[in-house]
């Protein structure tokens, strides 16, 4: 719920990347890694070249099942803001792959997900409540920059209110950041996702438009319910430079 869909369809615009939508495709990668008696992550540093080529393969015969059209030049977009938990995964098998991070402020990302009916039982769990909510997002986000001062991937954070409210200028600079030659078809997600005719995840409604900053802000219409939870949250608001 942080704007991670507009940029996927932002990015599989351009005839270099190609998307396929939210996959499991890491996950089933760690699964490999485990079947193999690999400990994880204790000893993701012992796995043998023969091994991380085996794992490559079952990731990239998933990806090619998925997106039996990619070509030899082009490079995969794999989207599913669970990913953020299997950094040291992507980090053993994809050394050199960038990563976008998308941001939104907490407040909102928790409304969204509150209000969202979703049907997976372990997301209905996380999100029966508002501080059941909060308590879940610090622990991805305490994981996630526990293992960046680690790992040190390249990363580029994206946040998502100056995304909306300056797109191309961000558009651009995500470009660059992915090595990318520009394209004036990554301006353009709303036609890219009538163009795909199916999106997986919730937000179909609103990538199909263009890109606004109606939904900036919305917590503050719930601030009576989403203010106190919001408190144990104020480490990474401050990082990310959001007022409390």
């Amino acid at each position: 719920r942080s704007g991670t869909t507009l940029l996927e369809l932002t990015l599989d615009a351009h005839p270099a990347l190609l998307s396929m939508d939210e996959q499991p495709y890491v996950q089933n990668a760690l699964d490999d890694m485990i079947a193999q008696g690999a400990r994880y992550p204790e000893q993701l540093a012992g796995l043998q070249p023969r091994q991380l080529q085996l794992l490559r393969a079952r990731y990239y015969d998933r990806v090619l099942r998925r997106l039996p059209q990619l070509g030899a030049q082009q490079r995969i977009v794999d989207k599913n803001p669970l990913n953020m938990l299997r950094l040291p995964v992507i980090r053993r098998l994809f050394p050199n792959a960038p990563i976008v991070l998308a941001i939104r402020h907490p407040g909102d990302v928790l409304l969204s997900c509150y209000m969202q009916h979703f049907r997976a039982p372990d997301f209905a769990l996380m999100c029966r409540d508002l501080p059941t909510l909060a308590l879940g997002y610090q622990r991805a986000f305490d994981f996630w920059y526990r293992q960046v001062a680690v790992l040190a991937p390249r990363v580029h954070e994206l946040r998502y209110e100056e995304y909306v409210a300056s797109f191309e200028r961000e558009t651009r600079a995500l470009a660059q950041f992915l090595e990318l030659d520009w394209d004036d078809r990554m301006l353009a997600p709303g036609a890219r996702a009538q163009a795909k005719g199916f999106i997986s995840t919730p937000s179909y409604s609103q990538v199909v438009q263009p890109v606004n900053t109606r939904s900036v802000g919305r917590w503050r219409n719930y601030q009576d319910h989403v203010g106190p939870v919001l408190a144990p949250l104020q480490a990474l608001m401050n990082r990310w430079g959001y007022a409390a």
